[in-house]
């Protein structure tokens, strides 16, 4: 339907090809088995304030400018995604008027959390957790996931499970892998953790003990290692937030470099074109 990377015109290639609502975050095609989600930086002045979580999940919030959320409408099938057989479709603005396609995703959950809403009050505001699909994710067996009760304990068994992996290859797999589609919404949540903690570990592994950016030693060591900073090259990667291609490790100088220097974008370029090299 879409190519991920690829730039549209929302109104003329989206809704004047597949219909749907052409304003607002949250667009739900008649008769098609797809929801077209929007987010920018340009939501924030709403209260809406969409990014990634360190646990590899995409937090998005839901649609509604005034008062309290409601579950209905667009929010309403965002939840239901998965009941429904509606997949997620997530696009990015990158300049008036045109979105990047930054991949599909499933809704595995989401919280209530107060936000300003357009004029400043606070109100109740839902976020959506949303599971990116990897383009070259592999289902794995979830039996070597811990048990929890509870996904925000999960960080500590995770660790204990990772370290069994003891090659790069071991590490690249576990940061690919996904839950089952049919398991329930818990062991996606930690298996999407799992994933976005194997990646961090391996990334660090790649380098070597170097900054993938200058390519000098990590500035020190910590107990766990030489200590390097995972950076994602786009703030929605292609394909997913948590995938090796879009992921690289640096020193703490060059990591502020790619956010806040003069010449970020063009660092950001470099290092891009560095992964290529890197993961070939």
């Amino acid at each position: 339907m879409f190519t991920v990377g690829k730039e549209y015109h929302r109104q003329s290639e989206i809704h004047g090809v597949y219909k749907g609502q052409a304003q607002g975050g949250i667009s739900t095609p008649s008769g098609l088995d797809a929801i077209f989600i929007f987010t920018g930086d340009g939501g924030e002045k709403h209260g809406y304030a969409d990014d990634f979580g360190d646990d590899g999940i995409f937090y998005y919030t839901g649609e509604g400018q005034e008062g309290d959320m409601e579950m209905v409408r667009g929010n309403k099938a965002i939840l239901n995604n998965m009941k429904d057989g509606r997949t997620i479709h997530i696009f990015e603005y990158v300049r008036k008027a045109y979105v990047r396609y930054n991949g599909s995703a499933d809704c595995i959950g989401y919280h209530e959390e107060q936000r300003p809403d357009t004029h400043g009050t606070m109100r109740n505001a839902f976020i959506f957790h949303l599971m990116m699909h990897s383009q070259d994710e592999v289902e794995a067996n979830t039996d070597h996931l811990p048990e929890v009760a509870d996904v925000s304990k999960a960080q500590k068994p995770i660790e204990k499970e990772l370290k069994k992996l003891k090659t790069l290859a071991e590490l690249r797999k576990a940061a690919l892998s996904i839950s089952s589609a049919s398991a329930d919404t818990k062991t996606r949540q930690v298996a999407t953790y799992y994933r976005s903690e194997a990646l961090k570990k391996y990334v660090k592994a790649r380098a070597k003990g170097n900054c993938e950016g200058c390519d000098t030693p990590a500035p020190f060591e910590t107990k766990k290692g030489p200590y390097l900073e995972p950076h994602h090259v786009h703030r929605l990667a292609d394909g997913g937030p948590d995938h090796p291609k879009f992921v690289i490790a640096l020193c703490p100088t060059c990591h502020r470099r790619a956010h806040y220097a003069v010449d970020a974008a063009a660092f950001n370029q470099t290092l891009i074109e560095k992964l290529v090299g890197i993961e070939g």
